[in-house]
């Protein structure tokens, strides 16, 4: 009986964790990065907000925009994104250190190489 219970408090704490995000992570942030394959990098800047149970992120990097839902899990940011415009879907992972996102990795659908990206926060500590 006592190992039901705290099994089932084990759960739950473990569902709570999954289902109420952290609001600390929302904010615009710088990003820089390079495409695989292409000489130099880029630049743009991040907005990311909090959506329910999600996150909806934007990417403006140049004349581009990518648009993305992500799913927070304890210390990693997921997110699926398109971009408005040609270029194919595409999935991303980040770090989440404190309430700040640093650094991930991302790919684009059908691809075999990821590349990686460092945000920093441009509108709060």
């Amino acid at each position: 009986m006592i190992g039901r219970s705290i099994r089932a408090s084990l759960i739950g704490l473990a569902f709570a964790a999954v289902s109420t995000p952290s609001l600390a992570i929302e904010g615009l942030y710088t990003v820089e990065g390079k495409n695989p394959g292409q000489p130099g990098g880029y630049k743009g800047e991040v907005q990311i907000k909090a959506t329910g149970r999600t996150y909806t992120i934007v990417w403006k990097i140049g004349e581009g925009q990518q648009i993305g839902t992500g799913i927070l899990i304890d210390n990693v940011l997921s997110i699926v994104f398109t971009s408005v415009g040609p270029a194919r879907p595409g999935l991303a992972v980040y770090n989440v250190t404190g309430d700040k996102i640093t650094s991930g990795i991302w790919t684009s659908l059908g691809s075999q190489i990821v590349a990686e990206e460092t945000w920093s926060p441009a509108d709060r500590h």
